[in-house]
């Protein structure tokens, strides 16, 4: 020993020490690394479990979204309103293949099964209905159905014939997605784990192998229902495994759970590699040893460490952070497992940003009518000063032709005002109307004589008039309107030439019929069809067509609100509009007016070329516009009315209560400040029993508010108005009864 150099014995003792060194390294390593491993088990199974619970989570609110968007297809709805079970049978084939499920049921609103497509016949008719009905009696839209060995998640969703808040419900939508071997690989893959889904006692899916399989039935049959979160150590076979349990889903029948097992065994092999690498690093030497255990540690970490930095990624909302993923081990499959969750989160995200934008189009739609409605009100106190002032100046001006001109101008920009505002009106549908019986064959022929100069002599017009009179309930100036505007959207699909065929028929549509044409009711109506041979329309233009401000056509060449003043009108008459087309094919705009019975209402043009009316009666005019209240009033003192004035409600009732005399009449605005038209009627005639009431207003909305008792003459008047309107409207009230 004493010979041996000392290199060799700081050598032989470096050899030794890091010998000893390294075995008690090793073995405080091993036990560390085992406890920590242990722990790191329990964790990535809580992980797993949590992991689950999230994927569920969105699954259920994508599901359930997927299960509503289904149940709302027309063709869903027009199929349960068959009621023929051999029908909906067949047609369900198609709604199982869209809906992308395991499993699809249709049952009407008694839980009896109308239709049944499931899987390699995994279900039985029967067993559906059974189940079907069993969900309905407790109210459960989410349930585990279990039949013949195959468990399915199901999704149940009520089928509305009309809105959901009527509750009109006409059947119901179940749509399953089995739990099976390929379902539990997936989740296995996503939890680097062997996972195991249990019905009752019975071992549904898994990802044991076949004889692991039976020992843990056979070991978990005691344990039926049981939630272990807290992980708990099996043996199958020949390998350890750490498990937790959880419950899906519970009620009085079998429970569902799901099963997490990580291997122990696996996981310790890991650990008696790295003891034999460790002990062979401290022999060659500990430097050597640090750098490969830096190197390996590095190349075992980095993967991992990346994901790690990806799922913050994700909680700070980047759905597109580089992940590695690159090899086959158990990190990169949970890197791949996690991307793809990843982007189905982004698309499930993305598309509720998309019904958020739907919904946020849908209230500002909503506004712009609202805004629309006002400014058209605002617009019609100018023009009710505009127009009476003018007609004024058209009495007074003399024989002055260029004055008269002047004047007539201006009376004809002021009617285009008015039409302009009343479009307004009728796309936030607040005109008002002044309907009455009337032949639609009369006034489409009426029109034939000024539309052909108005399309232009390249496109033939044709009118089509069936052999019945076509009596309706509408406004014909309204009408008027809504013929016009798709004629001139005809002549703007053919800018080549062409022929625009506008056709009347009376039609009886008979239950079957009117289901095709939702939300249209059985009965008799007046079909008015307008065709072109333009370009036509693809689906999506349809779906658009009748939104305010949608326009197909160059900028500046059109405003957007042709087709939506047709669908405010036709639905304010109580019709329906549909169309008709597909590209190159032309298209066909199809309104439906409900059948009036009565004879066609005429005005006398007697009535019209009479002379306005005189008066010597009290009126209290009541409006807050002050040029509007000073024009009605100026009107009737011409005509040798008594008038009173008052800028609202309250300070008319002060004028009434300082009056002596009588008041015969009181012409008030509806929407004033302080007090409205309707409460101040309603005061005024407590304290003057006698006094008649005639409204002003630009709203529909007002069209039938009036006291209780007084006649149809009191309806409000439609501003703007002329004096001779004005009188003739006084006058008409006055006489009555």
């Amino acid at each position: 020993m004493r010979k041996i150099r000392l290199r060799t014995k700081f050598l032989l003792s470096l050899v030794a020490i890091s010998a000893g060194l390294s075995s008690a390294a090793l073995w405080i390593v091993r036990y560390s690394v085992e406890i920590q491993l242990r722990q790191t088990l329990r964790d990535d199974l809580q992980y797993s479990i949590n992991t689950y619970q999230s994927f569920e989570r969105q699954r259920e609110l994508a599901l359930t979204r997927s299960a509503e968007l289904l149940a709302d297809l027309p063709i869903v709805r027009a199929l349960m309103t068959t009621r023929d079970a051999a029908t909906i049978q067949d047609a369900s084939a198609g709604i199982w293949r869209t809906s992308g499920s395991d499993l699809l049921v249709l049952g009407d609103r008694m839980g009896r099964v109308a239709a049944l497509q499931a899987s390699d016949g995994a279900m039985a008719r029967g067993t559906a209905q059974e189940l079907l009905q069993h969900s309905l009696r407790r109210a459960e839209a989410r349930n585990w159905w279990y039949s013949g060995g195959h468990l399915f998640e199901v999704w149940i969703q009520p089928i509305y014939l009309g809105a959901a808040s009527e509750n009109s419900a006409i059947g119901y939508l179940a749509v399953g997605h089995e739990i099976d071997g390929r379902a539990a690989r997936d989740f296995g893959n996503l939890a680097a784990s062997e996972v195991a889904f249990r019905y009752g006692g019975t071992l549904v899916a898994s990802t044991l192998q076949p004889v692991q399989q039976a020992e843990w039935t056979r070991q978990m049959g005691g344990g039926v229902g049981v939630q272990q979160l807290e992980p708990q150590e099996v043996a199958l076979g020949s390998e350890r495994y750490l498990v937790t349990s959880m419950r899906l889903f519970s009620d009085d029948g079998e429970p569902v759970s799901l099963s997490v097992l990580r291997s122990l065994d696996k996981a310790a092999g890991f650990l008696r590699e790295l003891n034999r690498l460790l002990l062979g690093l401290g022999i060659v030497t500990v430097l050597a040893g640090s750098l490969l255990a830096f190197w390996i540690s590095d190349t075992f970490t980095r993967p991992l460490a990346n994901l790690v930095v990806g799922v913050r990624a994700l909680q700070h909302g980047d759905f597109n952070y580089p992940l590695e993923s690159g090899g086959g081990d158990e990190v990169a499959e949970v890197t791949g497992a996690f991307d793809r969750m990843r982007s189905n989160l982004k698309k499930t995200l993305g598309e509720q940003r998309q019904l958020e934008e739907r919904i946020r189009q849908g209230e500002k739609m909503e506004a712009v009518g609202r805004l629309a409605g006002g400014v058209a009100h605002d617009f019609n106190n100018l023009l009710t000063i505009i127009v009476g002032n003018g007609d004024i100046l058209a009495d007074r001006v003399g024989s002055d032709a260029r004055s008269r001109r002047s004047v007539e101008q201006m009376q004809k920009a002021a009617g285009r005002a008015v039409t302009l505002t009343r479009q307004l009106l009728s796309f936030s549908r607040k005109q008002m109307l002044q309907p009455r019986i009337l032949d639609l064959n009369a006034v489409v022929a009426d029109m034939g004589k000024m539309l052909p100069r108005l399309i232009g002599e390249h496109i033939e017009f044709v009118f089509q008039p069936g052999p019945e009179a076509a009596t309706v309930y509408a406004d014909p100036g309204q009408i008027e309107v809504v013929v016009l505007n798709l004629a001139v959207n005809a002549r703007d699909a053919m800018p080549g030439g062409g022929r625009i065929v506008v056709g009347t028929r009376t039609v009886t549509l008979d239950e079957a019929e009117a289901n095709k044409r939702p939300p249209l009711s059985p009965g008799r109506y007046v079909l008015l069809s307008v065709a072109d041979q333009g370009h036509g329309m693809d689906a999506e233009t349809k779906a658009h067509i009748f939104e305010p401000f949608f326009t197909t056509k160059d900028v500046g060449k059109g405003t957007g609100l042709g087709l939506a003043t047709v669908y405010g009108v036709v639905q304010q008459s109580g019709g329906f509009i549909r169309v008709e087309s597909a590209p190159g094919e032309g298209a066909t705009f199809e309104i439906y007016l409900p059948v009036s019975a009565g004879e066609e209402a005429t005005t006398g043009e007697e009535s019209r070329a009479a002379e306005i009316p005189r008066g010597n009666e009290t009126v209290l005019v009541v409006e807050d516009e002050t040029g509007v209240r000073e024009l009605a009033a100026d009107f009737l003192r011409e005509n040798g009315y008594c008038v009173l004035e008052a800028k609202d409600g309250v300070e008319a009732m002060e004028v009434a209560a300082r009056h002596e005399g009588t008041i015969h009449l009181l012409v008030s605005d509806m929407v004033m400040p302080r007090m409205g038209g309707l409460e101040l009627a309603g005061q005024l005639k407590a304290l003057r029993p006698g006094t008649k009431v005639v409204f002003m207003s630009g709203y529909s909305e007002y069209s039938t508010g009036q006291p209780e008792g007084e006649s149809a003459q009191a309806r409000p008047l439609q501003k703007p108005f002329s004096r001779k309107t004005l009188v003739e409207k006084v006058s008409a009230v006055l006489a009555g009864g």
